[in-house]
């Protein structure tokens, strides 16, 4: 008799011992399955703003090709502005000026581009992921992106 009542402590015992393998278990495998959540929404967001600065400056060159003579400059930098709905860069700066195609080169106001020409549409900024040590990339990025139109306006 005394046997059986050693024999049921031993299994009380060692069902106790394995509820608590299951919290060291995930104890261990939380904070990995946490940290591989947050890179991921890094890269997602990373991508997500490459998106909408590719879109923004395409929806300011549409907009400055169409209105050359009725718009200013910073009516093409607000709605470029806009058009980032809220994700700006840091050291964000709009840039909108007439250009030759083949170089690139500036050639002067956007607003003075005669029927035919090119008016592009440049952002320049930093963009700076929310934990870039857990994601890996790099604490700061210089992106740069240069929509260039022809002008059907004037």
């Amino acid at each position: 008799m005394a046997r059986a009542k050693n024999d049921a402590a031993t299994c009380k015992t060692g069902r106790t011992r394995r509820r608590g393998v299951a919290i060291v278990e995930a104890a261990l495998v939380l904070p990995l399955c946490l940290i591989l959540l947050l890179a991921i929404a890094d890269f997602a967001r990373m991508i997500m703003t490459r998106q909408l600065l590719d879109n923004a400056a395409r929806s300011g060159a549409r907009l400055a090709v169409t209105n050359t003579a009725t718009l200013a400059t910073t009516d093409i930098q607000n709605c470029v502005t806009a058009a980032l709905g809220g994700q700006s860069l840091n050291n964000m700066t709009i840039q909108v000026y007439q250009v030759n195609p083949s170089t690139g080169a500036n050639l002067g106001a956007w607003n003075t581009t005669p029927l035919g020409g090119y008016i592009a549409v440049e952002i320049d900024g930093n963009f700076q992921p929310i934990c870039p040590g857990i994601s890996q990339l790099a604490s700061s990025m210089l992106w740069t992106t240069k929509v260039i139109m022809l002008c059907e306006a004037n």
